[in-house]
């Protein structure tokens, strides 16, 4: 890309008078810098070691930096976030790229179910400098954010899941469900059944974009782990017993939980915890915890059949996480 067009691009300043008029390739990471390429400095002390490396174009924003080579160029930008961003639209445009948003329960089935042989897809970090890179270096057509901020600020014309696989379910309780997709039927998998309707759309997904997947391979997720628990807070094998944890990463998947329970029966005994001010919609009050320990303490004095814990680690709460390390 040829200096001039880039200034266009980011919206920038030129500060001195370089001799070089392109660059070939861009990063965010000085030790990544070869001959040629554009740096973008989040950080002017990397700046050097860029140059070093033969940046032949620095972008900053803030103060001026020492010009240590007068033939490369040094871009001022008002933000080094915005600059970069700008620049990942228009590679996305080169590249015909789509970016789609998924939901962190629909990302965790997709990494669970498709074959990296099949791949076509990069599914992007939550912190920009990572997803900058992995947008510039990946040759894959599909990039996948859990950050609707991010998509939107990506591509106008994001994507996000809608349509769904054939299928039902068949039968169900909150920790596991049977049912079909397309052909088959998955019986006893390890899933809640609200969850199906976003396995159904990633497997569509997969359809659409001849994605290799395997539904045998679901299993519990970060979003909603259950774990069986004695009176003690040790973890015990699946099934063996009537108290079970369950560490959750969201409280639309409380309220769902809830939502289910209450329609399975009156009998069933749970508890919710949340840090302080958490709102939920089918929790009038939840038990608000200042510490791990005041959950632990509860826990083992109350009675329970579902116990859900939202913002809480479980290394912090099970007592034996070596002792079975499969389930964590």
């Amino acid at each position: 890309m040829y200096i001039e067009n880039l200034l266009h691009l980011i919206d920038g300043k030129i500060i001195n008078e370089p001799k070089v008029k392109k660059v070939e390739s861009a990063t965010i990471y000085p030790s990544k810098v070869e001959m040629g390429d554009l740096f973008f400095a989040c950080n002017k002390e990397d700046i050097s070691k860029a140059v070093e490396n033969g940046a032949y174009a620095v972008v900053f924003e803030g103060a001026k930096p020492k010009i240590e080579d007068k033939e490369i160029a040094y871009i001022e930008v008002s933000s080094i976030k915005e600059a970069t961003i700008k620049f990942l639209r228009f590679i996305l445009t080169q590249k015909k790229s789509q970016i789609y948003y998924f939901e962190d329960i629909e990302s965790s089935f997709l990494k669970l179910i498709s074959s990296r042989k099949s791949s076509i897809y990069t599914i992007l970090s939550d912190n920009w400098q990572k997803s900058f890179e992995s947008i510039l270096n990946s040759n894959y057509d599909i990039f996948i954010t859990t950050n609707i901020d991010d998509a939107q600020t990506l591509s106008p014309n994001f994507k996000s899941l809608e349509e769904l696989a054939t299928g039902y379910i068949i039968s169900d309780s909150l920790l596991k469900t049977t049912f079909k997709i397309e052909k088959y039927i998955y019986q006893n998998v390890e899933i809640a059944p609200f969850f199906i309707d976003n396995l159904r759309k990633v497997v569509k997904f997969c359809q659409d974009n001849d994605i290799e997947y395997d539904l045998n391979r679901i299993k519990y997720t970060k979003e909603f782990k259950p774990i069986y628990v004695d009176k003690d807070l040790n973890a015990l094998p699946k099934g063996s017993s009537e108290k079970v944890l369950i560490f959750v990463n969201s409280t639309k998947i409380v309220d769902k939980s809830i939502e289910y329970l209450r329609k399975e029966g009156k009998w069933i005994k749970s508890l919710v915890f949340t840090p302080p001010k958490t709102k939920l919609e089918t929790v009038d009050r939840p038990i608000w915890f200042k510490s791990p320990n005041e959950v632990k303490e509860t826990l083992k004095k109350e009675h329970f059949h579902y116990a859900f814990c939202y913002k809480l680690e479980i290394k912090d709460i099970i007592n034996n996480t070596k002792e079975y390390p499969a389930l964590f």
